[in-house]
Protein backbone atom coordinates (compact mmCIF):
# COMPACT_ATOMS: atom_id res chain seq x y z
CA UNK A 1 0.00 0.00 0.00
CA UNK A 2 2.11 3.03 -1.49
CA UNK A 3 -0.04 5.49 -0.34
CA UNK A 4 2.49 6.62 2.53
CA UNK A 5 4.28 8.09 -0.46
CA UNK A 6 3.51 11.93 -1.36
CA UNK A 7 4.52 11.02 -5.00
CA UNK A 8 1.73 8.69 -5.41
CA UNK A 9 -1.58 10.81 -6.64
CA UNK A 10 -4.79 10.27 -4.19
CA UNK A 11 -8.25 10.40 -5.88
CA UNK A 12 -11.36 12.27 -3.40
CA UNK A 13 -14.27 10.72 -3.39
CA UNK A 14 -15.53 13.13 -5.55
CA UNK A 15 -13.41 12.95 -8.16
CA UNK A 16 -13.47 8.60 -8.35
CA UNK A 17 -15.12 8.87 -11.85
CA UNK A 18 -12.63 11.43 -13.19
CA UNK A 19 -10.23 8.32 -13.24
CA UNK A 20 -9.59 6.37 -16.39
CA UNK A 21 -12.37 4.11 -17.56
CA UNK A 22 -10.15 0.94 -17.63
CA UNK A 23 -8.51 1.49 -14.40
CA UNK A 24 -9.77 -1.27 -11.92
CA UNK A 25 -11.85 -0.91 -9.21
CA UNK A 26 -12.66 -3.98 -7.41
CA UNK A 27 -12.67 -7.69 -8.49
CA UNK A 28 -16.11 -9.88 -7.97
CA UNK A 29 -14.67 -13.36 -7.93
CA UNK A 30 -12.01 -12.68 -9.76
CA UNK A 31 -13.64 -10.58 -12.59
CA UNK A 32 -12.35 -7.52 -12.59
CA UNK A 33 -14.48 -4.37 -12.26
CA UNK A 34 -13.48 -1.10 -13.88
CA UNK A 35 -14.17 2.78 -13.28
CA UNK A 36 -15.88 2.15 -16.37
CA UNK A 37 -18.25 -0.45 -14.86
CA UNK A 38 -19.08 1.83 -11.91
CA UNK A 39 -19.75 5.03 -13.80
CA UNK A 40 -22.59 2.67 -15.79
CA UNK A 41 -23.78 1.23 -12.76
CA UNK A 42 -23.95 4.83 -11.01
CA UNK A 43 -25.87 6.08 -13.77
CA UNK A 44 -28.66 3.68 -13.93
CA UNK A 45 -29.03 3.93 -10.10
CA UNK A 46 -29.07 7.62 -10.61
CA UNK A 47 -31.87 7.29 -13.34
CA UNK A 48 -34.14 5.68 -11.09
CA UNK A 49 -33.45 7.96 -8.28
CA UNK A 50 -34.79 10.45 -9.97
CA UNK A 51 -38.59 8.95 -10.09
CA UNK A 52 -38.13 8.87 -6.16
CA UNK A 53 -38.98 12.43 -3.63
CA UNK A 54 -37.93 10.44 -0.38
CA UNK A 55 -34.66 12.25 0.82
CA UNK A 56 -33.49 9.42 3.20
CA UNK A 57 -32.64 6.29 1.89
CA UNK A 58 -30.89 3.46 3.69
CA UNK A 59 -28.04 1.70 1.53
CA UNK A 60 -28.03 -2.16 2.06
CA UNK A 61 -25.81 -4.00 0.14
CA UNK A 62 -23.96 -7.29 -0.20
CA UNK A 63 -21.58 -6.60 -2.58
CA UNK A 64 -19.10 -3.90 -1.81
CA UNK A 65 -18.76 -2.66 -5.89
CA UNK A 66 -22.65 -2.64 -5.38
CA UNK A 67 -22.60 -0.33 -2.04
CA UNK A 68 -19.85 2.20 -3.98
CA UNK A 69 -21.80 2.26 -6.69
CA UNK A 70 -24.75 2.69 -4.38
CA UNK A 71 -23.40 5.27 -1.90
CA UNK A 72 -22.03 7.47 -4.95
CA UNK A 73 -25.02 7.89 -6.66
CA UNK A 74 -27.05 8.85 -3.29
CA UNK A 75 -24.79 11.32 -3.18
CA UNK A 76 -25.14 12.66 -6.51
CA UNK A 77 -28.47 12.57 -6.47
CA UNK A 78 -28.90 14.69 -3.55
CA UNK A 79 -29.93 11.96 -1.08
CA UNK A 80 -29.17 11.28 2.17
CA UNK A 81 -27.59 7.37 2.39
CA UNK A 82 -28.05 5.93 6.11
CA UNK A 83 -25.63 2.89 6.11
CA UNK A 84 -27.47 0.20 8.27
CA UNK A 85 -29.69 -3.04 8.14
CA UNK A 86 -33.43 -2.83 7.44
CA UNK A 87 -33.80 -6.20 9.41
CA UNK A 88 -33.47 -3.79 12.35
CA UNK A 89 -37.15 -2.77 12.16
CA UNK A 90 -37.02 -0.93 15.20
CA UNK A 91 -34.46 1.94 13.42
CA UNK A 92 -37.50 2.35 10.51
CA UNK A 93 -38.69 5.79 11.69
CA UNK A 94 -34.69 6.76 10.69
CA UNK A 95 -35.18 6.63 6.94
CA UNK A 96 -37.97 6.71 4.15
CA UNK A 97 -37.07 4.22 1.07
CA UNK A 98 -34.05 1.68 0.65
CA UNK A 99 -31.62 1.22 -1.82
CA UNK A 100 -30.51 -2.50 -2.08
CA UNK A 101 -29.07 -5.62 -4.15
CA UNK A 102 -30.56 -8.57 -2.35
CA UNK A 103 -34.01 -9.38 -1.62
CA UNK A 104 -35.49 -8.39 1.99
CA UNK A 105 -37.53 -11.46 2.88
CA UNK A 106 -38.68 -12.21 5.87
CA UNK A 107 -38.54 -8.14 7.24
CA UNK A 108 -41.85 -6.78 8.54
CA UNK A 109 -41.14 -3.78 6.33
CA UNK A 110 -44.66 -1.14 5.79
CA UNK A 111 -46.14 -2.63 2.20
CA UNK A 112 -45.55 1.38 0.85
CA UNK A 113 -41.80 1.77 1.40
CA UNK A 114 -40.22 2.34 -1.31
CA UNK A 115 -37.76 -0.18 -1.95
CA UNK A 116 -34.96 0.24 -5.57
CA UNK A 117 -33.54 -3.59 -5.93
CA UNK A 118 -30.54 -2.56 -8.35
CA UNK A 119 -30.54 -6.62 -9.56
CA UNK A 120 -33.91 -5.91 -10.80
CA UNK A 121 -32.89 -3.12 -13.00
CA UNK A 122 -32.18 -3.41 -16.71
CA UNK A 123 -28.25 -2.76 -16.86
CA UNK A 124 -28.32 -2.40 -20.33
CA UNK A 125 -30.54 0.50 -20.34
CA UNK A 126 -29.45 4.09 -22.21
CA UNK A 127 -28.99 6.42 -19.47
CA UNK A 128 -27.33 10.26 -19.28
CA UNK A 129 -23.71 9.60 -17.27
CA UNK A 130 -22.95 11.49 -14.00
CA UNK A 131 -19.67 12.35 -15.41
CA UNK A 132 -20.77 15.28 -17.09
CA UNK A 133 -22.51 16.61 -13.30
CA UNK A 134 -19.46 14.99 -10.98
CA UNK A 135 -20.58 17.28 -8.13
CA UNK A 136 -22.26 15.97 -4.99
CA UNK A 137 -24.95 17.44 -4.35
CA UNK A 138 -25.19 15.36 -1.00
CA UNK A 139 -21.79 15.37 1.25
CA UNK A 140 -22.87 13.92 4.45
CA UNK A 141 -24.36 10.08 5.38
CA UNK A 142 -25.33 8.44 8.60
CA UNK A 143 -23.72 5.22 10.01
CA UNK A 144 -25.12 3.38 13.46
CA UNK A 145 -23.24 2.47 16.00
CA UNK A 146 -22.35 -1.58 16.59
CA UNK A 147 -25.19 -1.79 18.91
CA UNK A 148 -22.50 -3.67 21.50
CA UNK A 149 -24.87 -1.74 24.59
CA UNK A 150 -27.79 -1.34 23.19
CA UNK A 151 -29.74 -0.44 19.71
CA UNK A 152 -27.60 1.14 17.00
CA UNK A 153 -26.61 4.68 17.37
CA UNK A 154 -27.14 7.07 14.07
CA UNK A 155 -23.83 9.01 13.83
CA UNK A 156 -24.06 11.64 11.04
CA UNK A 157 -20.85 12.31 9.33
CA UNK A 158 -19.48 14.56 6.46
CA UNK A 159 -17.28 13.06 3.39
CA UNK A 160 -14.50 15.51 3.79
CA UNK A 161 -14.54 13.74 7.51
CA UNK A 162 -13.68 10.27 5.54
CA UNK A 163 -11.79 11.81 3.07
CA UNK A 164 -9.12 13.52 6.01
CA UNK A 165 -9.37 10.04 7.82
CA UNK A 166 -7.37 8.45 5.47
CA UNK A 167 -4.87 11.04 4.92
CA UNK A 168 -4.30 10.73 8.41
CA UNK A 169 -3.79 6.90 8.27
CA UNK A 170 -1.36 8.16 5.09
CA UNK A 171 0.36 10.10 6.92
CA UNK A 172 1.25 7.97 9.77
CA UNK A 173 1.37 4.02 8.89
CA UNK A 174 4.34 3.26 6.73
CA UNK A 175 3.04 0.19 4.81
CA UNK A 176 4.59 -2.03 1.59
CA UNK A 177 2.87 -1.75 -1.61
CA UNK A 178 -0.51 -3.98 -2.05
CA UNK A 179 -2.23 -4.75 -5.00
CA UNK A 180 -5.39 -5.52 -3.22
CA UNK A 181 -7.11 -5.06 -0.03
CA UNK A 182 -9.24 -7.45 1.15
CA UNK A 183 -11.46 -7.25 4.13
CA UNK A 184 -13.67 -9.64 6.59
CA UNK A 185 -15.71 -7.06 7.44
CA UNK A 186 -19.17 -5.43 6.47
CA UNK A 187 -18.76 -1.80 4.06
CA UNK A 188 -21.87 -0.49 5.83
CA UNK A 189 -19.94 -0.08 9.65
CA UNK A 190 -17.08 2.92 10.35
CA UNK A 191 -14.02 -0.25 10.17
CA UNK A 192 -14.96 -1.41 7.11
CA UNK A 193 -15.66 1.71 5.44
CA UNK A 194 -12.80 3.42 6.29
CA UNK A 195 -10.49 0.45 5.79
CA UNK A 196 -12.17 -1.59 2.73
CA UNK A 197 -13.78 1.39 0.80
CA UNK A 198 -12.00 4.83 1.35
CA UNK A 199 -8.37 3.50 1.44
CA UNK A 200 -9.15 1.82 -1.76
CA UNK A 201 -10.73 4.29 -3.82
CA UNK A 202 -8.51 7.44 -2.93
CA UNK A 203 -5.32 4.99 -2.66
CA UNK A 204 -6.87 3.34 -6.08
CA UNK A 205 -5.93 -0.09 -4.92
CA UNK A 206 -8.70 -2.70 -5.80
CA UNK A 207 -10.34 -4.34 -3.24
CA UNK A 208 -12.63 -7.75 -3.01
CA UNK A 209 -16.26 -7.47 -3.47
CA UNK A 210 -16.99 -10.34 -1.57
CA UNK A 211 -16.49 -11.16 2.46
CA UNK A 212 -13.86 -13.06 2.64
CA UNK A 213 -13.63 -15.15 6.21
CA UNK A 214 -11.30 -18.28 6.04
CA UNK A 215 -7.76 -18.72 5.22
CA UNK A 216 -8.94 -20.92 2.62
CA UNK A 217 -10.94 -18.08 0.84
CA UNK A 218 -7.56 -15.92 1.51
CA UNK A 219 -5.34 -18.25 -0.38
CA UNK A 220 -6.99 -17.91 -3.79
CA UNK A 221 -5.79 -14.59 -3.68
CA UNK A 222 -2.16 -15.51 -2.78
CA UNK A 223 -0.61 -14.51 -5.99
CA UNK A 224 -1.39 -10.87 -5.14
CA UNK A 225 0.57 -8.47 -2.75
CA UNK A 226 -2.56 -8.66 -0.23
CA UNK A 227 -3.87 -6.38 2.50
CA UNK A 228 -6.75 -7.84 5.18
CA UNK A 229 -8.86 -6.23 7.32
CA UNK A 230 -9.98 -8.03 9.67
CA UNK A 231 -11.16 -8.71 13.48
CA UNK A 232 -9.53 -10.29 16.37
CA UNK A 233 -12.33 -13.12 16.48
CA UNK A 234 -10.87 -14.10 12.79
CA UNK A 235 -7.30 -14.13 14.14
CA UNK A 236 -7.72 -16.14 16.52
CA UNK A 237 -9.41 -18.90 15.06
CA UNK A 238 -6.61 -19.09 12.50
CA UNK A 239 -5.65 -22.76 11.71
CA UNK A 240 -2.08 -23.26 11.89
CA UNK A 241 -2.14 -26.46 10.13
CA UNK A 242 -3.05 -25.04 6.40
CA UNK A 243 -0.41 -23.41 4.70
CA UNK A 244 1.00 -19.44 5.62
CA UNK A 245 -0.51 -16.92 3.49
CA UNK A 246 2.20 -14.01 2.77
CA UNK A 247 0.48 -10.58 3.65
CA UNK A 248 2.14 -7.34 2.99
CA UNK A 249 -0.01 -5.75 5.43
CA UNK A 250 -3.01 -6.87 8.01
CA UNK A 251 -5.68 -4.82 9.73
CA UNK A 252 -6.98 -5.77 12.75
CA UNK A 253 -9.81 -3.79 14.50
CA UNK A 254 -13.16 -3.82 16.90
CA UNK A 255 -11.40 -5.45 20.23
CA UNK A 256 -8.14 -6.28 21.77
CA UNK A 257 -5.69 -8.50 20.32
CA UNK A 258 -3.86 -10.70 22.92
CA UNK A 259 -0.36 -10.71 22.45
CA UNK A 260 -0.33 -14.76 21.92
CA UNK A 261 -2.93 -13.90 18.48
CA UNK A 262 -0.99 -11.11 17.47
CA UNK A 263 2.23 -13.67 17.01
CA UNK A 264 -0.29 -16.26 15.97
CA UNK A 265 -1.45 -14.16 12.85
CA UNK A 266 2.33 -13.07 12.04
CA UNK A 267 2.98 -17.45 11.76
CA UNK A 268 0.01 -17.60 9.53
CA UNK A 269 -0.04 -14.18 7.75
CA UNK A 270 4.00 -13.49 7.58
CA UNK A 271 3.11 -10.33 9.34
CA UNK A 272 2.58 -8.76 12.87
CA UNK A 273 -1.35 -7.38 12.37
CA UNK A 274 -1.44 -3.30 12.74
CA UNK A 275 -4.05 -2.80 15.15
CA UNK A 276 -6.44 -0.05 15.30
CA UNK A 277 -8.45 1.69 17.98
CA UNK A 278 -11.31 3.91 17.41
CA UNK A 279 -15.01 4.01 16.97
CA UNK A 280 -17.79 4.87 14.95
CA UNK A 281 -18.28 8.22 16.56
CA UNK A 282 -14.88 8.81 16.59
CA UNK A 283 -12.88 6.67 13.62
CA UNK A 284 -9.37 6.09 14.05
CA UNK A 285 -8.07 6.88 17.64
CA UNK A 286 -4.78 4.71 17.88
CA UNK A 287 -2.39 1.79 16.71
CA UNK A 288 0.28 -0.42 17.77
CA UNK A 289 1.89 -3.74 16.41
CA UNK A 290 2.92 -5.88 19.52
CA UNK A 291 6.36 -6.58 18.84
CA UNK A 292 6.81 -7.35 22.33
CA UNK A 293 4.66 -7.69 25.26
CA UNK A 294 2.98 -4.96 27.39
CA UNK A 295 3.20 -3.19 23.73
CA UNK A 296 1.16 0.47 24.61
CA UNK A 297 -1.02 2.11 22.10
CA UNK A 298 0.17 5.07 20.19
CA UNK A 299 -2.20 8.34 18.97
CA UNK A 300 -2.20 8.65 15.49
CA UNK A 301 -1.27 12.24 14.74
CA UNK A 302 -2.23 14.81 15.11
CA UNK A 303 -4.77 13.52 18.14
CA UNK A 304 -4.66 14.80 21.12
CA UNK A 305 -6.02 13.00 24.70
CA UNK A 306 -6.48 14.70 27.80
CA UNK A 307 -7.28 13.26 31.26
CA UNK A 308 -10.21 14.66 33.05
CA UNK A 309 -9.99 14.08 37.20
CA UNK A 310 -12.18 10.95 37.49
CA UNK A 311 -9.64 9.66 34.43
CA UNK A 312 -12.49 9.57 31.83
CA UNK A 313 -9.97 10.45 28.72
CA UNK A 314 -11.19 13.52 26.42
CA UNK A 315 -10.37 12.94 23.09
CA UNK A 316 -9.55 16.07 20.70
CA UNK A 317 -9.44 15.00 16.89
CA UNK A 318 -9.68 16.80 13.49
CA UNK A 319 -12.28 14.37 12.77
CA UNK A 320 -14.16 15.85 15.30
CA UNK A 321 -16.12 19.57 15.48
CA UNK A 322 -15.60 19.21 19.41
CA UNK A 323 -13.42 16.77 21.89
CA UNK A 324 -15.47 13.68 22.75
CA UNK A 325 -15.40 11.81 26.24
CA UNK A 326 -14.20 7.93 25.28
CA UNK A 327 -16.17 5.52 27.05
CA UNK A 328 -12.60 3.37 27.69
CA UNK A 329 -10.33 3.50 30.72
CA UNK A 330 -6.85 4.37 29.78
CA UNK A 331 -3.80 4.28 31.43
CA UNK A 332 -1.14 7.33 30.12
CA UNK A 333 2.20 6.68 29.82
CA UNK A 334 3.18 10.01 27.70
CA UNK A 335 1.59 12.74 25.40
CA UNK A 336 1.27 9.89 22.63
CA UNK A 337 1.10 6.60 24.02
CA UNK A 338 -0.83 4.82 26.69
CA UNK A 339 -2.73 1.50 27.54
CA UNK A 340 -6.08 0.36 27.17
CA UNK A 341 -7.65 -0.91 30.67
CA UNK A 342 -10.93 -2.12 29.89
CA UNK A 343 -14.37 -0.06 28.87
CA UNK A 344 -15.88 2.71 31.80
CA UNK A 345 -18.73 1.07 33.58
CA UNK A 346 -22.01 0.53 31.86
CA UNK A 347 -24.64 2.41 33.93
CA UNK A 348 -28.31 1.11 33.87
CA UNK A 349 -31.10 3.40 36.39
CA UNK A 350 -33.61 0.37 37.40
CA UNK A 351 -36.13 1.45 40.41
CA UNK A 352 -34.32 4.52 40.88
CA UNK A 353 -31.21 2.93 41.49
CA UNK A 354 -28.02 3.79 39.30
CA UNK A 355 -26.51 0.01 38.52
CA UNK A 356 -23.09 -0.92 37.50
CA UNK A 357 -23.82 -3.74 34.67
CA UNK A 358 -20.09 -3.85 34.33
CA UNK A 359 -19.78 -4.84 38.07
CA UNK A 360 -22.88 -7.28 37.93
CA UNK A 361 -20.97 -9.20 35.16
CA UNK A 362 -17.95 -9.42 36.94
CA UNK A 363 -19.48 -10.88 39.87
CA UNK A 364 -20.72 -13.52 37.56
CA UNK A 365 -17.46 -13.96 36.17
CA UNK A 366 -16.11 -15.09 39.60
CA UNK A 367 -18.32 -17.78 39.31
CA UNK A 368 -16.03 -21.15 38.93
CA UNK A 369 -18.42 -22.65 35.89
CA UNK A 370 -18.48 -19.38 33.99
CA UNK A 371 -16.51 -18.55 30.99
CA UNK A 372 -17.96 -15.12 30.03
CA UNK A 373 -21.10 -13.63 31.17
CA UNK A 374 -22.90 -10.32 29.62
CA UNK A 375 -25.63 -8.25 31.25
CA UNK A 376 -28.14 -6.21 29.59
CA UNK A 377 -31.58 -4.49 30.52
CA UNK A 378 -34.75 -5.75 29.06
CA UNK A 379 -38.07 -4.13 28.69
CA UNK A 380 -40.64 -6.03 29.91
CA UNK A 381 -44.60 -5.19 30.88
CA UNK A 382 -43.36 -0.59 30.86
CA UNK A 383 -40.41 -1.92 33.29
CA UNK A 384 -36.46 -2.19 32.78
CA UNK A 385 -35.03 -5.59 34.37
CA UNK A 386 -31.70 -7.50 34.05
CA UNK A 387 -31.02 -10.35 31.46
CA UNK A 388 -27.86 -12.66 32.10
CA UNK A 389 -26.18 -14.60 28.84
CA UNK A 390 -23.68 -16.84 30.65
CA UNK A 391 -21.10 -19.43 28.44
CA UNK A 392 -20.38 -22.05 30.64
CA UNK A 393 -16.57 -23.30 30.46
CA UNK A 394 -16.40 -26.51 28.45
CA UNK A 395 -14.42 -28.38 31.82
CA UNK A 396 -17.86 -27.76 33.39
CA UNK A 397 -20.84 -28.58 30.69
CA UNK A 398 -21.16 -32.06 31.84
CA UNK A 399 -21.91 -30.62 35.38
CA UNK A 400 -24.38 -28.07 33.91
CA UNK A 401 -26.19 -30.91 32.09
CA UNK A 402 -27.69 -32.59 35.34
CA UNK A 403 -29.68 -29.25 35.90
CA UNK A 404 -32.76 -28.47 34.67
CA UNK A 405 -33.38 -24.44 33.14
CA UNK A 406 -34.82 -23.46 36.66
CA UNK A 407 -32.90 -25.19 38.49
CA UNK A 408 -29.38 -23.63 37.47
CA UNK A 409 -31.21 -20.26 37.79
CA UNK A 410 -31.61 -20.85 41.03
CA UNK A 411 -28.22 -22.15 41.44
CA UNK A 412 -26.83 -18.88 39.87
CA UNK A 413 -29.12 -16.79 42.27
CA UNK A 414 -28.01 -18.61 45.84
CA UNK A 415 -24.35 -17.71 44.27
CA UNK A 416 -24.88 -14.20 43.62
CA UNK A 417 -26.87 -13.58 46.89
CA UNK A 418 -24.14 -12.36 49.20
CA UNK A 419 -22.59 -9.71 46.54
CA UNK A 420 -25.19 -8.89 44.55
CA UNK A 421 -28.52 -6.83 46.02
CA UNK A 422 -32.04 -7.97 44.81
CA UNK A 423 -32.37 -5.70 42.20
CA UNK A 424 -28.46 -6.56 40.63
CA UNK A 425 -29.48 -9.89 40.28
CA UNK A 426 -31.00 -10.80 36.97
CA UNK A 427 -34.05 -11.91 36.36
CA UNK A 428 -33.96 -13.63 33.30
CA UNK A 429 -30.98 -15.98 31.92
CA UNK A 430 -29.55 -17.42 29.20
CA UNK A 431 -27.05 -19.68 28.93
CA UNK A 432 -25.48 -20.56 25.63
CA UNK A 433 -22.51 -22.53 23.78
CA UNK A 434 -21.20 -19.29 22.31
CA UNK A 435 -21.98 -15.87 21.93
CA UNK A 436 -23.72 -14.65 18.46
CA UNK A 437 -21.26 -12.48 16.72
CA UNK A 438 -21.17 -9.99 13.58
CA UNK A 439 -18.63 -9.65 11.09
CA UNK A 440 -17.09 -6.97 13.03
CA UNK A 441 -16.50 -9.38 15.60
CA UNK A 442 -18.60 -7.61 17.45
CA UNK A 443 -21.74 -9.19 20.17
CA UNK A 444 -24.23 -6.90 19.45
CA UNK A 445 -27.35 -5.77 22.08
CA UNK A 446 -29.83 -6.88 19.33
CA UNK A 447 -28.77 -10.22 18.66
CA UNK A 448 -28.40 -10.66 22.39
CA UNK A 449 -32.02 -9.63 23.31
CA UNK A 450 -33.53 -11.65 20.56
CA UNK A 451 -32.19 -14.23 23.02
CA UNK A 452 -34.84 -13.67 25.13
CA UNK A 453 -37.41 -14.21 22.54
CA UNK A 454 -36.88 -17.95 22.42
CA UNK A 455 -38.32 -20.01 24.99
CA UNK A 456 -36.13 -21.20 28.22
CA UNK A 457 -33.28 -23.45 27.37
CA UNK A 458 -30.18 -24.69 28.82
Amino acid sequence: MDCSSKSKTLVLLSEQLLRPDNEIIAFRKQLALTVGDLKQQISIIVNELENHTEENWVLFMDDSFNFVAGFLALLYSGKHPLLLNPRHVELLHYYQAVLTDTHLTNINLPTNLPIINISNINQHQSVKSVKNNPDFRQTSFTLFTSGSTGLPKPIKKSISQLEREINILIDNLKISPCDLLIASVSHEHMYGLTFKIMLSLICNIPFVCETILYQEQLATYQSKKITYITTPSIIKNLDHNLSTINCTCVFSSGGELSFENAQFCLQNFKVLPYEIYGSSETGIIAKRQQKSLNTPWELFYPLQLKYTPNQQPLLISPLLPQAELLNDKLQKIDDIKFYLKGRMDKIVKIAEQRLSLTYIENQINKITAVEKAIVIPLEKNNRTILAAIIKIKPSHSKEIDNFNYFKLTQYFRHLLKDTLSLVEIPKKWRFIESFPENLQGKCTYTDLKALFDTPNKI
